[in-house]
């Protein structure tokens, strides 16, 4: 069955289709793997699914996808993590890519791409679209906040003052754990970060851990916030 983008009341699109077109189960099927710790097959399932679904969008317009339809909700998905693995890997201009399609089809950043793609506009130093893209980091959200110091760092070789403040004030548990010798990856925090309610603690360690590719090649960035 060829996928059909059924329009609704909000401007949004539910995104329908069988067999290759059911993002449900083929996210129910990458889940498994990742549990079977078969990494690279998880990996290869959510590129495939990242493919139908740019192949099924037109080129031409814009069709943001309804969060609450469980399809399309799993196609977002599919498509963050494959963005997450491109990035994990150093493949930027893939990640890049797969997360300004991921705004597209996701308006609202239910999953706050917007942090991790401002990390990549930084890192390649593409610096008009970092300034698109800085209006939309808030300082409710750790994640951002980090992102900022990068750029800063990155395009003025010194961390902005204001926030870093607010990272060492606001967030503490990520200042601790962005200028902390060890990031175990560990059953306490697998426990922790898997239950209902995360800790803080737990969060800003899973934002290390996804981030770390970044700051293995630019350590010098994680030396600076230790100063």
């Amino acid at each position: 069955m060829e996928p059909r983008f059924n329009p609704t009341p909000d401007q949004t699109f539910e995104l329908e289709g069988g067999a290759k077109y059911n993002f449900i189960r083929a996210k129910e099927h990458i889940d498994e793997l990742d549990r079977a710790g078969r990494y690279a097959e998880a990996c290869e399932a959510r590129y495939q699914g990242f493919q139908l679904l740019a192949d099924a969008l037109p080129e031409d317009e814009a069709m943001p996808l309804r969060w609450e339809h469980a399809n399309s909700r799993s196609a977002i998905m599919i498509l963050h993590g494959s963005a997450i693995d491109h990035f994990r890997i150093g493949d930027l201009e893939m990640a890049m890519a797969q997360l300004e399609l991921l705004l597209d089809c996701d308006p609202e950043d239910h999953l706050e791409a917007i942090n991790l793609l401002a990390l990549c506009y930084a890192a390649v130093e593409e610096w008009e679209l970092y300034d698109e893209v800085e209006l939309d980091l808030t300082d409710k959200s750790a994640e951002s906040v980090i992102a900022r110091l990068w750029a800063s760092w990155r395009r003025d070789g010194a961390v902005e003052k204001g926030a870093l403040s607010l990272l060492c004030s606001r967030f503490k548990s990520y200042f601790a754990e962005f200028t902390a010798e060890e990031h175990p990856d560990d059953e306490n925090f697998r426990r922790d970060i898997m239950s209902e309610r995360p800790s803080q603690e737990a969060q800003a360690r899973e934002w290390w851990l996804l981030t770390e590719p970044l700051w293995a090649e630019f350590p010098e960035f994680i030396e600076e916030l230790r100063r």
